[in-house]
């Protein structure tokens, strides 16, 4: 059963206990004396418990001492009254006049009112608002799921996920005696801006934002700004793929195969209590529901693959990061491992089978802030990484891998084995670049993944301090290189922005070489052309030769140490 519905359900039968039934409840001074402090009834994180029992206690039992709490986040949201409001003062038999415009949810509300039977609670309609994120997995994951018990004919507003799936995101919905069938169409959808009024199904934003950026397709949404006081603020949360305990928010992380810790997905059960199970074990064996959400099939592949952090916190011995990583992989037993720093957004853990063609396998990055407005330190950086990575996949894919990050990287453990002699341990990072070097050197496959879903999130320094001493930490690296492509794709970085400081008219032609760069990379993410970014991107095209001297010089002196 839904945390949202035990919410409710135990507040009503506290009151009842507590005050008695409702129709012979008065309000006295002496009843009140006799109850004493009155009742506290905590409600978690439950904005429709809340809203039903301000109109509950209003309508039947006015004086009496209750007061209502939950969870900071259920503190702080909006008090203004919402469609629940309203749909609780029809079931409380008020007489709300209808709208023209009138939300979905009232208009459930209205015909529940008038058809109420008991019986009616042991066939409780599925939610489509729940069906939404088995349509986002279909639509980026491809497949075919059953889902038991929606209906066309449902009066639910969120069932317009249906229409909206099929129009941009080719799922296709077929209505069966049973429920409803989803599979992904194999027609492609041409479609590349998904504009949609999520004024009346603001529930359906996480989905289909994040279904958005899976596929990386323009959303125009309007209608958003009560998203702001929902169990997150779900624009933020959306945007840094954030759980912040909103059950709404774990679900579509996980259906857009993004990485959720298990601690961050016990909110699930406020809505839906079998998503995990299902989620983790869809097989071919269809499962009937029994507590009003849509039933699944379909057919998973989970790859064995050991993630790695080398957490600075396991190293009790003081010996630093690479010691670390050694400790772990040697300790690992699958083929792969999958190695990520300890200040990155992990990418997902994907669902689907991996396909690793190669020894050592470079995944793509992308840098964003924390911050709503970033600094123009921040925007810089942003610009500078774009081009960065653009740059580590053209020369990957063209067989001239000549960057890689080990924030985000694949190698078969034998391969990385094998290479540990040559990772410098002596110098205190740099243990990526080293192992492509080495890997190279040796011969091995060197492969490339270029998709969203394996797109790690990396955060820029937030001083210039910290900026310049990373950089200086990578410049330093740069007198162990031994790699052809390496040395040549550095060299040339070098002599353009050498070039530049010698004769300031080459910004002219280097710019819109790099610019392009960041572009292709701003594309491959999805964003579009901001003036604003252009001009951060000029900005950092007149800066870049000056901080790279004094990064590499700096980096050249400094001593290797953290």
């Amino acid at each position: 059963m839904p945390d949202d519905v035990l919410v409710l359900h135990d507040a009503l039968e506290k009151i009842r206990v507590t005050f008695g039934p409702a129709a012979e409840w008065h309000y006295s001074p002496s009843l009140v004396k006799k109850v004493g402090v009155g009742l506290s009834l905590h409600l978690k994180n439950c904005g429709t418990a809340l809203r039903f029992l301000q109109v509950h206690i209003a309508k039947c039992y006015p004086g009496a001492p209750i007061t209502l709490t939950g969870d900071p986040r259920l503190m702080e949201r909006d008090g203004k009254p919402t469609t629940q409001t309203t749909s609780a003062l029809i079931l409380h038999g008020e007489s709300i006049p209808v709208s023209e415009n009138e939300s979905p949810y009232i208009t459930l509300s209205r015909r529940m009112a008038s058809m109420y039977q008991p019986s009616m609670a042991d066939s409780i309609e599925p939610d489509w608002s729940s069906a939404a994120f088995w349509y986002e997995y279909v639509a980026i994951h491809g497949g075919e799921l059953l889902m038991e018990g929606l209906k066309r004919d449902s009066l639910q507003g969120d069932k317009m996920v249906a229409r909206i799936y099929n129009r941009y995101f080719g799922v296709i919905t077929s209505y069966l005696t049973e429920g409803v069938k989803i599979s992904k169409s194999s027609v492609p959808v041409r479609d590349q801006v998904v504009a949609i009024d999520f004024e009346n199904i603001l529930d359906l934003y996480p989905a289909i934002a994040l279904t958005c950026e899976r596929l990386r397709l323009t959303l125009r949404a309007t209608g958003t700004s009560r998203l702001r006081f929902k169990e997150s603020n779900r624009l933020r949360s959306v945007r840094l793929h954030e759980v912040n305990n909103d059950h709404r928010m774990a679900m579509a992380l996980l259906a857009a195969d993004f990485p959720v810790a298990e601690s961050e997905q016990s909110c699930i059960a406020k809505s839906y209590p079998r998503f995990i199970e299902i989620f983790s074990h869809i097989t071919a064996e269809s499962r009937r529901s029994t507590d009003g959400q849509p039933t699944v099939k379909a057919n998973v592949t989970t790859p064995t693959i050991t993630h790695i952090t080398p957490r600075r916190g396991i190293n009790d011995d003081n010996l630093g990061k690479k010691h670390a990583l050694s400790k772990l992989i040697h300790a690992a037993s699958t083929e792969y491992v999958w190695l990520h720093d300890d200040d990155i957004v992990m990418p997902p853990a994907c669902t689907k089978e991996l396909v690793l063609e190669g020894d050592l396998i470079i995944l793509p990055l992308k840098m964003v802030s924390e911050k709503q407005d970033p600094s123009l330190l921040e925007r810089l950086q942003i610009a500078e990484y774009a081009a960065i990575q653009e740059l580590t996949m053209r020369t990957a894919k063209k067989k001239q891998a000549c960057m890689c990050s080990g924030a985000n990287l694949i190698v078969k453990r034998d391969v990385w084995l094998e290479c540990e002699s040559d990772l410098h341990p002596e110098i205190p990072s740099g243990d990526d670049m080293f192992l492509l070097e080495a890997a190279k050197r040796r011969g091995y496959k060197i492969g490339v993944i270029d998709e969203p879903g394996f797109t790690a999130v990396v955060r820029p320094q937030t001083t210039w301090k910290a900026f310049l001493l990373q950089r200086m930490r990578w410049a330093g690296k740069a007198p162990h290189y031994t790699d052809r492509d390496i040395r040549h794709y550095g060299m040339m970085i070098a002599l353009a922005n050498i070039a530049q400081l010698l004769c300031p008219p080459v910004l002219l032609v280097k710019f819109p070489v790099e610019y392009s760069l960041i572009r292709a990379r701003e594309r491959a993410f999805n964003l579009p052309f901001s003036v604003y970014n252009f001009l951060v991107a000029l900005l950092l095209e007149i800066l870049y030769p000056v901080y790279m001297l004094v990064a590499f010089f700096g980096g050249l002196l400094r001593t290797n140490r953290w």
